[in-house]
């Protein structure tokens, strides 16, 4: 499931011009297929966090899925674009509820000695949305069939939500824990310096990949004459980078999260240069595939880093975080939506630049407490 939900947001990179044709809605309405989803996407961190911690993780995530299902399966029958855009809110909100309560259920269930491998592989699990969201995608807008997108994955979901009833345990509940507690927690971090430079660095992440996925297709099928046959290779290509990311965690990891993190950046920093190659059509797609391996890598870097930080508010921190990663997504599919490939890449390199140094920036910050 790790997959499964977030692929929804990415899914909305190939499927925005069908739908957008579909509704007679122009290019830049047409991105707001995404948009919409993870504007709420990312709202929805902060509130079922808390929310999990307050009445359990299983409820959470049960009645999430079965939120998920009931949504996505209405999506591709609404009657007009504002239907469209309003049900994908609502399945935004609703997928909300995965993410960060899976992250704190393997984190409290998870041996101590497994813990680092176990979120790297969820982590893992969650960048590998984008590719298999935009395969999934890009096979059925080359079909013209985008409805087609969701009906299965709505009984994917339902089937999820009985699995989550059956297989999870209960866990604990803190009566005490609620919103209004994590909206405190949240306050204070934002008073802590290094905190807020790990969250100013974190929408590069997902901003830059979907900004890069979103003009890449466009720039491969124009420049070079790609099929969409070529397209999904190319998007199969992409995962080869998250097979790689959680190997090279286990070396660049035992360094610690914050040469991780800055490791990840740099390295996606490097594909991205190397995807703004003029000549063929090669270096673009092996640029793409080092990129998304940093990406992968920056993720647990950032979760890891923030457990140093704010040992006392952990779950307050990895909600915000996951918010604003996923507010870069909905800021990189805007952005790409009226962008040429070499102004999305121009404004990518300068931006995963600045947040490399911002979380390099974070042991001084902290007095050299995030030693990594």
């Amino acid at each position: 499931m790790a997959v499964a939900i977030p692929a929804q947001l990415y899914l909305a990179i190939p499927l925005a011009a069908p739908v957008g044709a579909h509704y007679g809605t122009s290019a830049g309405s047409a991105a707001w297929t995404g948009s919409a989803f993870s504007l709420a996407y990312a709202l929805g961190f902060l509130l079922f966090g808390p929310l999990s911690d307050r009445y359990g993780r299983r409820p959470v995530l049960v009645a999430g899925a079965l939120a998920l299902a009931a949504v996505t399966a209405l999506v591709p029958l609404s009657p007009s674009y504002g239907w469209f855009l309003a049900l994908r809110a609502l399945q935004g909100l609703a997928a909300a509820t995965f993410a960060p309560v899976a992250l704190a259920y393997v984190a409290e269930h998870a041996p101590a000695t497994r813990r680092p491998l176990a979120l790297s592989l969820l982590t893992t699990g969650l960048l590998g949305a984008g590719p298999a969201g935009q395969a999934l995608g890009q096979a059925v807008a080359g079909a013209h069939a985008w409805r087609a997108a969701f009906w299965p994955a709505a009984v994917l979901y339902l089937a999820a939500a009985l699995l989550f009833r059956r297989l999870l345990g209960v866990g604990s509940t803190d009566a005490s824990a609620g919103v209004g507690t994590a909206l405190r927690s949240m306050g204070r971090l934002l008073r802590t310096p290094a905190v807020v430079a790990v969250f100013c660095a974190a929408p590069t992440v997902f901003g830059s990949f979907v900004a890069l996925y979103a003009v890449l297709g466009r720039h491969l099928a124009a420049e070079h004459g790609y099929s969409s046959t070529g397209l999904l290779g190319v998007q199969a290509l992409g995962a080869l980078g998250l097979v790689v990311a959680p190997l090279v965690s286990r070396y660049a990891g035992a360094r610690g999260p914050r040469f991780l993190a800055v490791t990840g950046f740099l390295t996606a920093l490097g594909g991205l240069l190397l995807a703004q190659a003029t000549a063929g059509s090669a270096l673009p797609i092996a640029g793409s595939v080092v990129f998304v391996a940093g990406i992968g890598l920056v993720v647990p870097g950032l979760v890891g880093l923030l457990h140093q930080l704010a040992p006392h508010a952990r779950g307050a921190a990895v909600s915000v975080n996951t918010a604003v990663l996923f507010l870069g997504a909905s800021l990189g599919q805007t952005f790409a939506a009226s962008a040429s490939y070499h102004e999305v890449g121009t404004v990518a390199a300068v931006a995963l630049t600045a947040a490399a140094g911002a979380v390099a920036a974070t042991g001084r910050l902290a007095g050299g407490r995030a030693g990594a």
